[in-house]
């Protein structure tokens, strides 16, 4: 499969660069970034042959797919002039800075029978995958889906959310279906977003509770999910553990035994290879616009809650 990648940037560098290497029947056949500079340095880093800093000279190559992975303020007309040029479609999250940009984009493919995926890796992890399998159709009482970091990095609640907790946010919906929003609390410490706590309900009763800081003592990640007589937890990337009254199942043990990349168990693999399949098949992505626009209308819910404005 011919393919160009837009965007350079540091996960480019640390995720998709490194995974496309490895990737069967993948043939990147050239790469734009907005600094000529950069270009050069991924070429000659990754041994591609062909770099601009022209979006035009990118569409002239006619490749099968695109990987944008460039800002998120970037994403909606670079999505949109590949989309009308008959290119399917990969983004990373967030797909726009709006939900109404993404539902845009979302009938825009739609109407052009392109593919169009967006880059929620989460719900291809290895264990948050195995964790929806074992919950089955069991009905959610408590979910509490939590990311820690170590540093503050965004100045406001909507930055926070729609750069980093939006992963969350997105597995919310993914364990819990399509929740309420119900209100949200937040810290600032010089001029930045430290903590947060969201709350919202799950339709047919129960809660959820997304929490993240960023001032922990180490970056941390987990998903608890309370059923009538089963706990579900994971702790991200790592172990998936399965509770009752009686017994503890305990998987992810054997990950090096398995000899499981890291990218395979963050997800990445698994949402390329799949993004690559709909494009051969014509299907339809698990994680496409439109399951996008809701959890971008979920975030955007959260924010209202607390007070704050959402600035698209």
């Amino acid at each position: 499969m011919k393919l160009v990648v837009i965007g350079t940037g540091g996960i480019a560098q640390k995720a998709y660069f490194p995974l496309l290497a490895v990737m069967p029947d993948v043939e990147i056949i050239g790469i734009h970034s907005h600094t000529q500079a950069h270009v050069d340095k991924a070429c000659q880093r990754w041994g591609y042959s062909f770099g601009t800093t022209n979006l035009e000279e990118i569409v002239a190559l006619k490749p099968k797919a695109a990987l944008v992975i460039s800002n998120t303020e970037s994403h909606y007309a670079i999505c949109r002039e590949m989309l009308e040029n008959g290119i399917d479609v990969y983004s990373e999250k967030s797909l726009t800075t709006s939900s109404e940009q993404t539902l845009d984009l979302a009938r825009f493919a739609d109407e052009h029978k392109r593919v169009l995926a967006v880059g929620f890796n989460r719900r291809y992890a290895l264990l948050y995958k195995q964790a929806k399998e074992i919950l089955g159709n069991r009905k959610i009482n408590l979910a509490v889906i939590q990311k820690h970091r170590t540093e503050a990095s965004n100045p406001t609640l909507y930055e926070q959310y729609l750069d980093d907790t939006i992963h969350q946010i997105d597995l919310m919906r993914f364990y819990c279906g399509d929740v309420n929003p119900l209100k949200t609390v937040f810290e600032k410490k010089n001029h930045m977003v430290t903590s947060a706590i969201s709350t919202v309900e799950i339709p047919g009763g129960g809660h959820g509770v997304i929490m993240i800081c960023n001032h922990a003592g180490s970056w941390q990640e987990s998903v608890t999910l309370h059923t009538e007589g089963v706990s579900i937890h994971v702790d991200a990337f790592q172990r998936l553990r399965v509770i009752s009254d009686d017994h503890e199942e305990i998987y992810g043990t054997d990950r090096a035994g398995k000899w499981i990349t890291g990218m395979k168990e963050r997800g990445f693999y698994g949402e390329l290879a799949h993004f690559f399949n709909c494009v051969q098949t014509r299907g339809e992505p698990f994680t496409n616009a439109h399951e996008a626009a809701k959890t971008q209308q979920l975030l955007e819910g959260l924010i209202l809650a607390a007070g704050e404005k959402i600035i698209p």
